[in-house]
């Protein structure tokens, strides 16, 4: 599996301490230039591979730049150019765009139940890391969300 990453899973990954087992999951990882100059003060492990875009793509993106921020488009078009699997994109408006480009999306939950079906983690544990990422690291999962994701972790079993 090939995927590109945004800004917003880096940083939420590595906040609950999981972004390593993504080298686990994945095949390939690819974030765009404009997302690892966004890190600064994160350093951005050797499994993801920093790509430019090519000249159509970069003007593409210098094109299309208002509602969405530079690393946003950068790893849609990035997406695009490698035929990923995914771009990983928590923003609503982000992921939006990407679909209507007929680009699959993941964000970062979609990331964690791929972690938890690798047998990375277990469901309490992907449960207690989500849970965290909502009171404490700004990810916001309405209640109705969060009810979901305990049935899709536990199934009917609470």
């Amino acid at each position: 599996m090939k995927i590109v990453l945004n800004i917003s899973p880096i940083i939420f990954l590595s906040k609950i301490n999981s972004l390593h087992l993504l080298a686990d999951c994945v095949d390939e990882i690819y974030a765009p230039q404009a997302v690892i100059e966004e890190l600064r003060d994160y350093t951005s492990p050797t499994f993801i591979k920093a790509r430019s875009l090519s000249a159509i793509g970069a003007a593409y993106v210098q094109g299309a730049l208002g509602q969405l921020h530079q690393g946003e488009l950068e790893a849609i078009v990035l997406a695009q150019e490698l035929s990923a699997d995914f771009v990983v994109l928590d923003d609503l408006l982000a992921r939006r765009k990407a679909q209507r480009l007929e680009i699959n999306v993941i964000g970062t939950l979609g990331l964690m139940f791929l972690i938890e079906k690798r047998g990375l983690l277990t469901a309490e544990r992907v449960w207690q890391k989500i849970s965290l990422l909502n009171r404490q690291h700004g990810l916001y999962l309405s209640s109705k969300i969060l009810q979901q994701i305990q049935i899709k972790l536990f199934g009917n079993k609470l």
